[in-house]
């Protein structure tokens, strides 16, 4: 992963994904990648991040209300689904500048979102449904691809003088003449691969902590003292979020056995290549490698490394191999959102906890399907009902 020079994205990964993902940043190699992480590093810089806590309020007031009527109605929630619509809200005003209120009004982009990448999925598995889902592929793609360019327009439309996204960012760059290639392609490839870092991986994140909280009743307890103790009634900010320690062991344990992003990566070797233990492999051979088994690995987890234990990140020396523990990858293409991640997870977390919201876990003794895609997700659902305590 360190190694640039002699490992890269192999080309497998544009033909499943370069329709949807473009020549964005998740499909570039070499320096298009570099220049596009570039353009894209100011906005998660931590005047940028302090920023984005105003942000995720005005999401979270609209995620309480959501929440304020399933407890009154007991309306059953899928949590990965609830999250996706908070993350699409919160992501559209940093990335974007634009307000889209998908929980105050859920909209037709993020259906079509989920639909595509299942068909990514399926499509390895069941290759004809390039045929046989030809009309509905070209349907849904034409739904964020419309939903894209009206956001575009709008910030085109606007301006983008003072503000402080990365759409706006990379206009102003334009209008000085800073960047150059900003064609609609650029703009609309950066958009999609924004959306997917923005959306689902935070998301997905949220949704397996409280998953496995409600399986660990003593551990909720504990995130919902320490909230009490370092948050109170206050709004949450980042000194806070700093300070929810506890809380910071329990995403790393959700992200441990819940790796998000990219559950299996591989990489093609430029030229020979001999690996530390001294394995060669060929130019053009490939190398995988999946952080939803490098983090059960019973040699660097123990015994319990299939448990839920938040408290084994009190151990220092927990990290005995600098790649044991890699849910945003490492190296040069390590995760750009990795402390906004922890960030938007800790707060929102921390606001729906002082609201006095509970979730209850139906069909707790029902095992957590993992559906290995290129996002990994709870194939059966995070299915549960609200409860208001205070």
């Amino acid at each position: 992963m360190d190694d640039l020079d002699s490992f890269a994205l192999p080309p497998s990964r544009s033909l499943l994904l370069g329709e949807v993902f473009g020549e964005g940043i998740f499909l570039s190699n070499g320096e298009s990648w570099e220049y596009q992480r570039g353009l894209a590093k100011p906005v998660f810089n931590l005047p940028s991040r302090t920023e984005m806590f105003g942000i995720y309020h005005k999401a979270g007031r609209d995620l309480l209300r959501v929440l304020e009527e399933a407890a009154g109605s007991g309306e059953v929630l899928e949590l990965q689904q609830l999250f996706k619509r908070f993350t699409l809200d919160t992501f559209g005003e940093i990335g974007f500048g634009y307000p889209i209120n998908s929980l105050i009004k859920p909209i037709q982009f993020s259906s079509s979102f989920d639909w595509i990448f299942k068909e990514v999925d399926d499509r390895i598995k069941f290759p004809w449904r390039k045929i046989t889902q030809a009309r509905q592929w070209r349907y849904h793609l034409g739904v964020i691809e419309n939903f894209i360019r009206e956001l575009i327009e709008e910030r085109r439309k606007e301006g983008w003088e003072g503000k402080m996204d990365f759409l706006s960012r990379l206009l102003e760059m334009e209008s000085r003449k800073e960047i150059t290639g900003v064609t609609g392609k650029f703009l609309r490839d950066q958009v999609m691969n924004f959306m997917i870092a923005g959306r689902d991986t935070t998301a997905v994140l949220l949704a397996a902590t409280f998953y496995y909280l409600l399986q660990a009743p003593e551990c909720e307890e504990k995130v919902a003292r320490e909230i009490e103790e370092v948050v109170g009634k206050e709004v949450v900010t980042m000194n806070h979020t700093k300070e929810l320690r506890y809380l910071k062991n329990v995403l790393d344990e959700a992200l441990r056995l819940f790796p998000p992003a990219v559950p299996v990566n591989s990489r093609i070797c430029l030229k020979d290549v001999e690996l530390p233990n001294k394995v060669k492999i060929r130019k053009g051979g490939y190398v995988s490698y999946s952080p939803f088994v490098v983090h059960r690995l019973k040699e660097f987890w123990g015994e319990d490394a299939d448990e839920f234990k938040p408290e084994r990140w009190e151990d220092k020396d927990i990290l005995k191999h600098p790649y044991q523990f890699v849910p945003f990858q490492k190296g040069p293409r390590q995760c750009l959102g990795m402390n906004m991640a922890y960030e938007e997870a800790k707060c929102c977390i921390a606001i729906l906890y002082q609201s006095g919201f509970r979730f209850k876990l139906l069909n707790k003794e029902n095992p957590l399907l993992h559906n290995m895609a290129a996002i990994l997700t709870a194939r059966n659902g995070i299915n549960v009902k609200v409860q208001k305590i205070n």
